[in-house]
């Protein structure tokens, strides 16, 4: 304020006194007072729509509610700035609250509630005005006409929806509706779902909802409510009960019934659906079907109404694959797989009792059957490999009760052990023991097992076996390609004194013959044993080692054989294996499969003797047919002069001639045919003819020209006699008795050696019958001789008479004639 004293002068500096505050202000006088000046005053001080505040030589601007300044700050002054509007409409939330309508204006805004909610301010509320904003739901539902009839109101915030009720649709087809025009009309549910109350009944509409009822012949146990629909169910009223035959089941239809019958039994009319109980239900042999409902390898058994499927010996059901029964074949040979492959074996199985010559026989193969019954038919069981060997072996001690088998029991039951040690050592291998690798010893048979389990993820892994000093190497590789699924297992057996049962009488090799060999098992018989299908074909070989039981001879070459049980019921036989190293005391063989084997050694020794004593037999047995062609020509000749004169004519004859034809023609014979086939005396077995390429014609062939000559010749004798003796006088009547001169024209068959002709027919079922009677009646041969040439002959009997009486008589006469006359009686005196 400014003072009544002397006014400020120019350039002056005026203090308050009062306020103790200094200002600096231009005063043209130094006699002034200093008093505020209020800007407020002007009104453009500040700007438009803000508030202006004066301080003590300053002031300053403040917007009004409603408004913000340009530069941000509350208080300012100066020019450039501006106040603002605030859109308060555009605050996060809103002014106004939720279910409204916020507008700006200048200065402020303005708030109204949406459509269906409504505010105790009203509508329309500005800021400033009495009372607090705030919008609530209008409820439509209070007015009781805002819906059409058969529908329910449901308010919602802001609005409302009109729900028809249940037995009813709006016309529109919409679930909510509202405002005029629509309407809620009943639907007719019988019509849209025909199965509405379920089969066999009747459905009737009511507005608003439907009721169900059951058709005649039908009944529920539960009243339809429409609460709980789904316990209404019409059940027909069962007329066919005690109407159908047994084993067979009666449908009921409405108002009738019918029969049909079970599963596994068929009408006896043919018909699937019959009424009555004159038709029977007869069951159907399931079995008899082709194919079997069984499936392969199975044994299918019918009973009532259904069928039952087991396995046969030697397989077991399968239960990977297929949902049908099937059998797989089990990983060994049971019984039932040996006894059709021969008839030795099939004689011990007929069930009834065995004749006496074959007891032995059939009580060793059954203990050996019943050893392998045990493997096979425990399967779930673990197969003891140390009681089935101990079993084994006790057979194999039996060697004396071997020893009168013949031949063919012989291999028959050398098969059946085989197999059978074969199969329990698989057996084994199925659930083997803790102990996965054993050995058992027994003084006749020795085994070494072993489970493969992680040896073989190595390379070039060689398993070795060892079995009373005989030894088999097998590869992984070879294990490998056995196809062995489950436990893998590999064994070797050793049999200690069957190398003298299965001796070299039972090897045959017809690919390669060796005429003029010896051969002679020579090493025990042993056994590789592994798991898998795959037995032979294998890419690497597994490598045998036999000790020989005796030691080998120079001029001795090793045959690997093995035991063919496919031939003659067991027969030893090339077995495909090279010989890869023959010492003294070992043999090794290599071999691409699992076999049964030994070693025989072929021997050449004494080959030249041998052809050399059968080339003596073959001249000694001509010269023996030469001299009875000898005998039957003289005897004929001295028959045929009986016609012109009473005494032998033919003695003339010199006996060098007979020598050089009964001596001198085989001699020439047998240097034909040695030089014609040198090699074809002596064989393997026998110091005989060989019977290949057709060498044993060379005797046979002049053998079967004399007896034929010698047949002629007795023929001819016999009548030129029987016309001589007719025509006789009467004194010949008198001779001795008829009946001696029939015996001796029949002992002459065998003298001429006619009887030779039984060798020829040693051939088909009656060879063993013709071998015993060309046996018995050739050895018999000297036997005629001597009857008929010295006891019957009565010149002969007369020496031996003399001679047992001391008394000598000087004989004169010619023995040759003597001998001769001797055939046939002779009483008349020389003419």
């Amino acid at each position: 304020m400014q003072s009544s004293q002397e006014p400020l002068r120019a350039q002056s500096c005026c203090r308050n006194l009062q306020s103790k505050q200094v200002g600096t202000a231009t005063f043209a006088s130094t006699r002034y007072l200093c008093q505020d000046e209020n800007e407020c005053l002007d009104t453009t001080t500040c700007p438009a729509y803000a508030t202006c505040t004066n301080t003590l030589e300053s002031y300053y601007c403040t917007c009004k509610r409603g408004f913000l300044s340009s530069n941000g700050l509350t208080h300012f002054r100066g020019p450039g700035v501006a106040c603002e509007d605030i859109d308060e409409c555009s605050q996060n939330p809103p002014p106004c609250g939720p279910h409204s309508v916020c507008r700006n204006l200048l200065g402020r805004y303005k708030c109204s509630c949406v459509p269906g909610f409504s505010s105790p301010t009203g509508n329309d509320w500005v800021l400033g005005m009495p009372g607090r904003f705030s919008c609530t739901d209008v409820d439509e539902c209070a007015d009781p006409g805002i819906c059409p009839e058969h529908a329910t109101c449901r308010n919602s915030p802001g609005s409302y929806s009109c729900v028809c009720n249940p037995g009813f649709e709006s016309s529109s087809g919409n679930t909510n509706i509202q405002g005029p025009g629509e309407t809620c009309e009943d639907v007719d549910e019988c019509a849209r779902n025909s199965t509405l109350c379920g089969l066999s009944s009747v459905c009737i509409n009511i507005l608003g909802r439907y009721n169900c009822s059951c058709l005649p012949g039908f009944f529920s146990p539960a009243v339809w409510t429409p609460e709980k629909p789904e316990d209404f169910r019409c059940v027909d009223i069962d007329e066919c009960l005690h109407m159908c035959p047994s084993n067979a089941t009666c449908t009921n239809t409405p108002g009738s019934y019918f029969c049909t019958c079970s599963p596994g039994f068929a009408p006896s009319n043919g018909q699937l659906s019959f009424t009555g109980q004159e038709v029977e239900c007869r069951d159907v042999d399931e079995c008899s079907q082709d194919p079997s409902p069984c499936g392969p390898n199975s044994v299918c058994t019918n009973v009532l109404g259904s069928y039952g499927c087991s396995c046969p010996g030697g397989f077991e059901p399968n239960p990977e694959g297929s949902l049908n029964f099937s059998c797989k074949r089990i990983p060994f040979k049971c019984k039932e797989d040996v006894i059709p492959n021969n008839e030795w074996v099939q004689l011990c199985q007929v069930g009834g009792a065995v004749e006496p010559e074959y007891g032995s026989f059939c009580a060793l193969l059954n203990t050996t059957f019943g050893v392998l019954d045990d493997a096979c038919g425990n399967r779930t069981a673990t197969v003891s490999l140390k009681n089935t060997v101990e079993s084994f072996a006790s057979v194999l001690e039996q060697t004396s009760t071997w020893s009168n088998f013949t031949k063919e029991e012989t291999s028959a039951l050398a098969t059946v052990v085989l197999e059978s040690v074969k199969s329990t050592t698989l057996a084994a291998f199925l659930k083997p023991s803790a102990n996965a690798s054993q050995t058992v010893r027994t003084e006749r048979l020795e085994i070494e097992s072993k489970i493969i389990k992680e040896e073989c993820t190595e390379e070039n892994v060689t398993f070795h076996f060892k079995a009373k000093g005989d030894t088999m190497e097998i590869g992984c590789s070879t294990i490998e390609e056995s196809e062995s699924r489950g436990t893998i297992g590999v064994a070797f057996a050793s049999f200690s004194g069957m190398e003298s049962l299965l001796d070299d009488s039972f090897f045959q090799d017809h690919g390669t013959p060796s005429a003029n060999s010896q051969r002679k098992l020579k090493s025990r018989v042993v056994q590789g044993i592994m798991t898998g299908a795959k037995k032979a074909g294998f890419s690497e070989p597994v490598i045998y080692t036999l000790e020989n039981t005796e030691p080998k001879q120079e001029f001795e070459r090793p045959i690997c054989v093995s035991w063919d049980t496919d031939a003659e019921g067991g027969r030893w036989m090339p077995s495909g294996c090279v010989v890869l190293e023959a010492s003294e005391t070992h043999t090794v063989c290599s071999c691409y499969q699992m076999v049964n084997l030994a070693i025989i050694m072929a021997s050449r020794e004494l080959t030249m003797g041998c052809a050399i004593i059968a080339g003596f037999l073959h001249y000694l047995f001509l010269a023996c047919f030469f001299w009875m062609l000898v005998e039957a020509v003289m005897l004929f000749l001295m028959v045929r002069n009986l016609k012109v004169v009473n005494y032998f004519s033919s003695r003339n004859i010199k006996m060098w001639y007979l020598c050089a034809f009964g001596y001198g023609l085989p001699v020439l014979v047998v240097a034909v045919s040695a030089s014609v086939q040198p090699k074809g005396y002596g064989m393997h077995n026998r110091c005989w003819l060989n019977l290949e390429a057709g060498f044993i014609w060379s005797f046979l062939g002049p053998v079967c020209t004399i007896i034929t000559i010698n047949s002629i010749l007795l023929t001819w004798t016999l009548c030129v006699l029987r016309q001589k003796l007719s025509s006789v006088n009467a004194e010949v009547s008198t001779l001795k008795d008829t009946r001696l001169l029939t015996f001796k024209a029949f002992a002459q068959l065998f003298i001429l050696g006619c009887s030779w002709v039984l060798g020829v027919f040693q051939i088909g079922p009656i060879a063993s019958i013709m071998a015993y009677l060309f046996t018995i009646i050739n050895s018999l041969q000297g036997t005629f001789i001597f009857v008929i040439h010295c006891l019957l002959n009565r010149q002969v009997r007369e020496e031996y008479r003399r001679w047992i009486t001391r008394k000598i008589k000087p004989s004169s006469e010619s023995q040759t004639s003597g001998m001769l006359l001797s055939s046939v009686p002779s009483t008349s005196k020389t003419a």
